[in-house]
């Protein structure tokens, strides 16, 4: 009975104990309604999917929420169910993850693989009755985060928990400056306070140092001098009297004992004896608002300024011989530095110069190839690398593979080798933070110290390092060429497309019900790069080509880290009929016939006209020997009555007859001026048109082509004739052939054999 009593009380005394430190911690009450999405404030009950969603049951229908948005779903006329209403009183999850539905009078189940309503068996609905009914009381999900509900609405309590704390003695203080010294005390210049707070090793402030200005900057020299630079203007060594009206924002020692001074107004400056009794600075070297001064091993002075960088070599005699040189931003190369407004510059320990800008994103460069004349910076940026802002108010360069970039409410980590980053987002440090251009400083132990207008925040290696809830990711909605989009894809992990499906958009979300807003997506699509980081949770694919894709898609955490919960969704596009591998099989059959059938014509063609050449050179041949016979014959005044025999042996008869017929016609008429196609066709006792056919299906040219062809051949014997003596002129060769017009003979003549007839030899 003691036992029993002690065990109460202890369980009585945990409880007590959990309420108290939750009621300590911060807490959000959210309202849903109708003006959120929700279907309807009257909310009979809730659960949580296997893929982490949250179901309510509405008097207007069942309701799933994803963290972003309700997705509804409603019985639809032809959905083969027997349900008759949206008004769904309770609902619960079945063995095989679906959801089943108590409306007023009967049980149903909504099929997760279908998105549709469905009816069960009667025996089922027996064991299932005893389960449903009964008043909701609220949930607990996964998180931790209460659901309830109340006649007007619905209600989620959760516990946002930052990682990150505020470092005592900062809160409001904006922290303008932070150094961590051989002693590794940590020293935060508070701006809005006009002081210095000191902390020891365990992050204990140990002692205040009142200022006269805001301290911009804090440097210990190498003899172990304190200087501290102060905006409006101060420079003070030690806590002593200021030697400066300048606005200082930065400082650093050379190997020669002497301070650089960057001057915010003033450009840079030189103390060439820090270690004076009363030290003084040069005259400005250059520059006019400068952020950040580094000395390289090399000697050699890079500063960030508001109109690019300043570069130069220290001179080891004398400070003002020193020459700085502007490298500013080119338009006109790529190469170039990318924004003129530079915010920090740093170098590793590979002589690698990176260069942080305003609103451009990280440059880098060797330290050799910053003094060419025309410097090529290889830029990192959100269009090219896996950095989630181009902004950078300050950066440090804690280790070659590790520099920490601040931006507007976020940090990144990035490795400059790699180029990979990893995002801290507002939420890991405070709901409403907003950094400042202050430089952060990494403690021994490993904590981040990143200064912001809230104060100074850490962050130690196991807030870090550590992944706590992980978001699992859900594919949710589907749009089609346009269409609304349908909640259907959260349950699958491959989507099949009808071949006019090709213009797609698919919504994702990463389950956080505690906090979302902070969380960053990419995807990519068959193995390609991935997209940049953002808070968009959709991607459109245009254009998909047939066969398997496959669509990957990867979140942060609530706190702007990546984590490994990626999802992969296989998207099958079904092809058109011409784009199967037997269409395509077919076109190549296709064109290889046409192919073959397009030479087969070529090659017959050929051999046609060639046929027809060697028939009309036979025939011209029987014309030329007649014309060669009758000249020699002074006695024959008209064309021999022979006739020719068959050009080829399988000429037809009347082929040859008809062939005999123009031939005498052009004997007879030869020299006839007035010789033409219709005499030649009545003398052939054919048409015109029969005439020209047949002409040029058995000797590839036309009547008139053929007189032309004999009479040109007649000109050629009589020329020959007249270089061997015959006293003929031009005149009477042009008669002779049928040409009234000497000149045009003489045109025709030359068109055929490029040659005038005078200067004609055969």
């Amino acid at each position: 009975m003691n036992h029993c009593r002690t065990v109460i009380i202890v369980i009585i005394l945990l409880t007590g104990l959990f309420l108290t430190a939750r009621q300590t911690e911060p807490c959000r009450t959210v309202r849903y309604d109708d003006s959120n999405g929700l279907s309807g404030t009257l909310v009979g009950g809730g659960l949580q999917d296997g893929n982490g969603l949250m179901w309510f049951a509405t008097w207007n229908g069942l309701d799933c929420y994803d963290g972003y948005e309700f997705h509804r779903m409603k019985i639809r006329p032809g959905d083969s169910a027997a349900i008759g209403t949206n008004r769904i009183r309770d609902i619960l999850l079945s063995e095989q993850g679906n959801i089943v539905c108590r409306t007023d009078d009967d049980i149903y189940e909504f099929d997760l693989s279908r998105y549709t309503f469905r009816d069960i068996p009667e025996e089922r609905k027996d064991s299932l009755k005893g389960k449903m009914g009964r008043t909701w009381r609220g949930l607990t999900d996964r998180q931790g985060n209460i659901w309830r509900a109340d006649p007007s609405g619905l209600y989620k309590t959760c516990f946002p928990h930052h990682p990150a704390r505020l470092l005592d003695g900062t809160s409001g203080a904006h922290p303008r400056s932070l150094m961590v010294d051989r002693d590794s005390m940590l020293w935060v210049g508070l701006r809005n306070n006009h002081s210095i707070n000191v902390y020891d090793r365990s992050s204990t402030l140990v002692r205040t140092i009142p200022l006269e200005t805001a301290p911009y900057c804090i440097y210990r020299t190498s003899h172990g001098d304190i200087w501290i630079g102060g905006k409006p203007g101060a420079l003070i060594r030690n806590g002593g009297e200021s030697i400066s009206p300048d606005a200082v924002y930065d400082m650093a020692e050379d190997r020669y004992g002497r301070l650089w001074i960057a001057t915010f107004g003033a450009g840079v400056k030189c103390c060439e004896n820090p270690q004076a009794m009363e030290p003084e600075l040069s005259e400005s070297l250059g520059g006019y608002k400068v952020r950040k001064i580094i000395i390289t091993p090399s000697d050699n002075i890079i500063a960030a300024t508001t109109e690019g960088l300043l570069v130069g070599t220290v001179d080891s005699a004398d400070c003002r011989n020193t020459r700085l040189m502007p490298v500013r931003r080119d338009g006109n190369r790529p190469g170039s530095l990318c924004s003129n407004a530079v915010m920090s510059v740093a170098r590793d320990t590979r002589g690698n110069i990176i260069v942080g800008t305003e609103s451009s994103g990280i440059d880098i460069i060797s330290e050799e190839r910053l003094f060419d004349d025309k410097p090529e910076f290889r830029h990192l940026n959100t269009g090219n690398s896996t950095l989630a802002s181009d902004v950078c108010r300050a950066m440090a360069l804690v280790s070659d593979t590790l520099l920490l970039i601040v931006g507007r409410n976020h940090v990144m980590a990035l490795n400059p080798s790699t180029e990979q980053t990893v995002n801290f987002g507002r939420t890991f440090w405070n709901d409403t933070c907003r950094f400042a251009e202050t430089e952060p400083v990494m403690l021994p132990d490993g904590t981040w110290v990143i200064g912001a207008e809230e104060g100074a925040f850490c962050a130690t290696p196991h807030n870090i390092y550590s992944r706590g809830y992980v978001p699992p990711l859900v594919f949710t909605t589907l749009a089609v060429n346009g269409l609304a989009p349908a909640f259907c894809l959260a349950s699958r992990d491959t989507l099949f497309l009808e071949p006019d499906q090709r213009n797609i958009s698919i919504a994702f979300a990463a389950i956080d019900y505690t906090d979302n807003s902070g969380i960053l997506y990419r995807s990519r699509l068959d193995g390609s790069p991935w997209t940049g980081a953002g808070p968009v949770r959709n991607v459109t694919l245009f254009n998909l080509s047939p066969g398997t894709h496959w669509l990957e898609v990867q979140s942060t955490d609530r706190y702007g880290r990546w984590v490994d919960n990626n999802r992969l969704l296989s998207v099958v596009v079904a092809p058109y009929w011409y784009e199967t591998w037997w269409a395509t099989a077919l076109f190549v059959l296709v064109v290889a016939v046409l192919a073959g059938l397009t030479v087969y014509i070529i090659m017959y063609i050929r051999d046609v006209n060639r046929q027809r050449r060697d028939l009309l050179e036979k025939y011209m041949a029987v014309i030329g020997e007649m014309e060669a016979r009758s000249m020699q014959d002074s006695d024959c005044l008209t064309a021999s009555p022979e006739d020719m025999a068959p050009l080829v042996p399988e000429q037809k008869p009347e082929d040859t007859a008809f062939l005999n017929r123009v031939r005498r016609y052009i004997e007879e008429n030869i020299d006839n001026p007035d010789a033409g196609v219709d005499s030649m066709a009545d003398a052939a006792a054919v048409s015109r048109s029969t005439l020209n056919r047949h002409l040029r299906a058995q000797l590839g040219i036309s009547a008139t082509q053929l007189l032309i062809e004999a009479r040109m051949q007649r000109a050629e014997q009589l020329l020959r004739a007249r270089s061997t003596g015959e006293p003929l002129s031009l005149s009477d060769i042009a008669a002779m052939c049928g040409y009234s017009d000497v000149q045009y003979f003489q045109r025709v003549f030359k068109k055929r054999h490029s040659v005038a007839p005078a200067d004609y030899n055969g």
